[in-house]
């Protein structure tokens, strides 16, 4: 169950401007009443917090989904006995409605500090991402008929029981996994003998006014503080019922107490004028206009009118009674036969387009005027089944991609096409849902193998099983497709790039690089890294090149201006450590370091003889300060290291 909150703030009690988030997570996993397990928080408003629990009492060895909604009261009115009585009082009155359409309410109750209303669990959708779903057009009139006519038949049952749902709107409205239509917040409806005492600001963009209702689908009285009516519920299904066939709202979704009562609101492109006329009167701004019931709405949208061959006799019916007129009326002769070769014309023209065949009708559709929509649609249910098999050999003729899959990109379009000629269609509703599905299985599959990967940290994976090659994989099944790795594959990433640049491993730096390009370019905390290797991408590509070449006994000359770029931070780092030097011991651990990690550079190398050189010149300052302290062996050990590595740049140069 879904919501977007559950209205219900007590109006003599000042709970304004107190914290919601207090405590509100603190019952997920603890058990009310010794009896419901608290798993999921759902929703929250004025009044209370909405969770998901099981019914632990129900639950055997094969049924362990017995799933209830839990509203529990906030703790700050716990201490109110004003506040509980209500929410007991609207137990009592809820639990009255018994309507397949209306969420049932089982019970109030109390444990310890809580005190909590169990109602009927419902998952599914709600009316309100239907209606986005179906943007920007909205649902034809015969897709919207079986909903409307739940929603009738909930309220028209509440009415009759003389309560007043007095917030409805699509977020209010759900559809379980069946399909079936659930009407929620009847809760916190009002009779006609009751004023209605506790309503919360709303948590959605529709946010209620002072007095509680949702601006956006109230009535002007109910916005005006007008005692509630059935005509309020009206007035909100006209509204929901417009957006449904239109996906727009009929006043802009401007609060209806500030639209003027001589707003005129459009007839929907997809609603029959019959059910208009009818409609129209739930939309009425002025009250004494609009109607008493939901009956004649209800009436309209059970009838069957006359099909399209009924309106095409129609048109020989005007022929004939205009020839026989023509003969009995000399004086409106020449008017009369006007008329009658315009509506032969008229005739002639309907033929010739009902001899339109399924393989020209979608392309030449646009040829019909909108005032023959009626004939349009005709056309498209007499050919349907040819039409619909136009499409499906279109999907089978695709070609298959360079994975030997179904190019699902081109052939998911190509339904949606079809489907803009034929909405309600079952086969290609079918037909998609099992494109979308079989591409998604094979997503999750290569995302499972990437997943692997990244987190064993497996960069250099090469062939099929490469990283480049299953994000590659993914771009063909799914365009769009966008891979997140998680934070846990982010971390192992960082530490291995950290890792490869302590190592000066530019193969390795190189290899994270194209992997961070791959899959964590939209990862905001690596991005200092990616751009750290990217200044060095040319300078690591040439040392691998010279490195490879070395390998293969090929003659190569060393990259030295892109060594000196790879390397720069460390080659500082050699001439800021010597510069710090001041005592002889730690020049000679130095120059035993430094010897070392300059074995992986070439002997011309400049940048290292030119530290070598320093290195000498130290020996010999270091020296001179020795014998004026009369350490003349220790002078003399220095002067000779001094000497070699000379003697060693001599021979090098």
């Amino acid at each position: 169950m879904t919501t977007d909150n559950d209205k219900t703030r007590i109006a003599s009690i000042e709970t304004k401007g107190k914290s919601q988030n207090s405590n509100k997570l603190h019952l997920i996993g603890k058990k009310l009443a010794q009896r419901y397990l608290i798993e999921e928080l759902i929703g929250e408003g004025g009044m209370g917090h909405i969770y998901r629990a099981r019914d632990i009492h129900l639950e055997t060895s094969t049924h362990q989904d017995n799933f209830v909604a839990i509203k529990v009261l906030h703790e700050e009115l716990c201490d109110s006995e004003e506040a509980i009585s209500l929410l007991k009082d609207e137990t009592v009155k809820t639990r009255s409605l018994s309507h397949p359409n209306i969420v049932k309410v089982f019970s109030a109750s109390s444990d310890e500090s809580h005190h909590f209303v169990v109602m009927e669990w419902v998952e599914g959708e709600t009316l309100e991402q239907l209606i986005k779903r179906n943007k920007p057009n909205g649902l034809t009139q015969k897709r919207a008929k079986p909903i409307l006519k739940q929603l009738i038949d909930a309220l028209s049952y509440a009415h009759a029981k003389g309560i007043i749902h007095n917030d409805l709107k699509p977020s209010n409205v759900m559809f379980d996994s069946q399909g079936n239509l659930k009407i929620l917040d009847f809760g916190i409806a009002k009779t006609h003998s009751h004023e209605d005492l506790y309503a919360a600001p709303s948590l959605n963009d529709d946010k209620p006014t002072s007095t509680g209702y949702t601006p956006t689908y109230a009535s002007p009285a109910q916005l005006n503080g007008k005692e509630a009516t059935k005509k309020d519920d009206i007035f909100s299904l006209g509204c929901i019922a417009y957006e449904l066939l239109t996906s727009k709202h009929p006043y802009n979704r401007k609060a209806s107490n500030t639209v003027s009562k001589d707003t005129t609101v459009k007839k929907p492109s997809n609603c029959s004028a019959f059910l208009w006329a009818k409609l129209k009167r739930c939309l009425q701004l002025d009250e004494a206009k609009r109607a008493d019931s939901l009956a004649e709405l209800n009436n309209e949208l059970t009838k069957s009118r006359v099909p399209l061959l009924a309106h095409v006799a129609c048109y020989f019916i005007i022929i004939a009674g205009s020839f026989f007129y023509i003969n009995s009326v000399k004086e409106q002769q020449t008017t009369l036969d006007a008329n009658f070769k315009n509506s032969v014309a008229k005739v002639e023209q309907l033929e010739a387009w009902m001899t339109w065949g399924g393989d020209e009708l979608p392309q030449r559709l646009d040829e019909i005027p909108p005032q023959y929509n009626v004939l349009k649609e005709g056309l498209l249910k007499v050919h349907q089944n040819k039409i619909v098999g136009r499409f499906e050999q279109r999907v089978d003729n695709l070609a298959r991609t360079s994975l030997n899959t179904k190019d699902y990109d081109k052939a998911i379009d190509i339904y949606n096409e079809a489907r803009v000629y034929y909405p309600d269609s079952q086969l290609l509703a079918s037909k998609l849902d099992s494109l979308l599905t079989e591409r998604q299985s094979i997503i999750s599959d290569l995302s499972y193998r990437l997943d692997v990967l990244l987190a064993q940290g497996r960069y250099d994976e090469g062939g099929e099983n490469s990283i480049e090659n299953l994000i590659k994989q993914l771009s063909i099944i799914d365009l769009n497709y966008q891979y997140k790795p998680s934070e846990e594959y982010e971390n192992v990433y960082k530490l291995a790039v950290m890792d490869a640049i302590e190592n000066d491993d530019f193969a390795m730096q190189k290899t994270l690089l194209n992997v961070g390009e791959l899959a964590f370019k939209n990862a905001d905390n690596l991005q200092p890294l990616l751009i750290a290797l990217r200044k060095k991408e040319s300078a690591m590509t040439a040392l691998i090149n010279y490195n490879d070449k070395v390998s293969n006994g090929q003659s190569a000359s060393y990259p030295s201006e892109d060594a000196l770029i790879f390397y720069h931070e460390k080659l500082e780092g050699f001439k800021t450590r010597l510069a710090e030097i001041e005592d002889y011991k730690e020049l000679m651990e130095f120059d035993e370091a430094f010897s070392k990690q300059a074995e992986i550079f070439p002997e011309t190398f400049e940048p290292i003889l030119l530290i070598k050189d320093e290195i000498a010149s130290k020996y010999i300052s270091m020296a001179s300060q020795l014998m004026k302290r009369k350490m003349y062996r220790t002078a003399e050990k220095l002067v000779e290291r001094s000497e070699v590595i000379r003697k060693s740049l001599e021979n090098t140069i």
